[in-house]
């Protein structure tokens, strides 16, 4: 039996293990969400979750209410990342194997008007992750890129206020995180976890090679049927 993973976040987390709970018991994963609370809260009972777990895996994923000023002040980049960076730290320290996933995307912050930069922020915030999160013992997962517009943005089909996911949005990213922390295969061999729930990106992609299979087809029809007429 697979040992368990905590999932520690704020809302985005906590609406993962309520959307999906049938993926957290099927891959023994244990959901921490907080709504509401910023990285620097969460500090407060990182540790904690991980010993009552008793998890030997970390999947962190927050940030998103220190862009939205849910402390009342402005926090910048810079310090955002140096506090998720503490916590993979105290993971490492631990000796608990760590993942920590980028922040989802968001035309803006609903409760928060004000913050007019949070998909720059969001931007800056997971380029370090991608850059940096290895240093500090963990494992880079980009939900990011499934789940944003070209803009950067939220997918409509993904997301519920343009901030928090649906459970479509969370089927979407599913795969990926499952691969990551090693639930499922890596590949294609890799099994399907829901056709609804799929990335677009791959329906299309099936899409394209079934509409490349049938014009395959009609093209080798008509080469033997061309070929009769000449053997008549």
């Amino acid at each position: 039996m697979a040992e368990p993973i905590v999932f520690i976040g704020d809302s985005i987390t906590e609406l993962w293990g309520f959307h999906r709970a049938g993926t957290f018991e099927a891959y023994d994963l244990v959901p921490r969400g907080g709504s509401g609370q910023t990285a620097r809260w969460i500090t407060m009972r990182f540790t904690r979750d991980i010993a009552e777990t008793g998890a030997r895996g970390v999947h962190l994923l927050c940030g998103v209410n220190d862009i939205g000023r849910n402390e009342g002040v402005f926090v910048p980049v810079e310090e955002i990342c140096r506090t998720l960076a503490g916590m993979l730290d105290a993971a490492r320290g631990l000796g608990v194997k760590a993942w920590i996933g980028s922040l989802t995307p968001v035309d803006g912050i609903p409760w928060n008007p004000e913050v007019r930069d949070a998909p720059a922020m969001i931007a800056a915030v997971n380029a370090w992750l991608r850059d940096h999160a290895h240093e500090h013992g963990a494992t880079f997962i980009d939900y990011h890129a499934v789940l944003a517009t070209e803009t950067g943005g939220l997918r409509p089909e993904y997301g519920t206020d343009g901030l928090h996911l649906s459970p479509a949005g969370y089927a979407a990213i599913e795969p990926l995180m499952l691969r990551a922390l090693g639930r499922i295969p890596e590949g294609p061999s890799a099994p399907s976890l829901s056709v609804k729930g799929a990335p677009a990106n791959t329906t299309r992609s099936v899409r394209a090679r079934l509409i490349g299979v049938a014009a395959a087809a009609a093209a080798l029809l008509a080469a033997i049927a061309a070929l009769v007429l000449e053997l008549r």
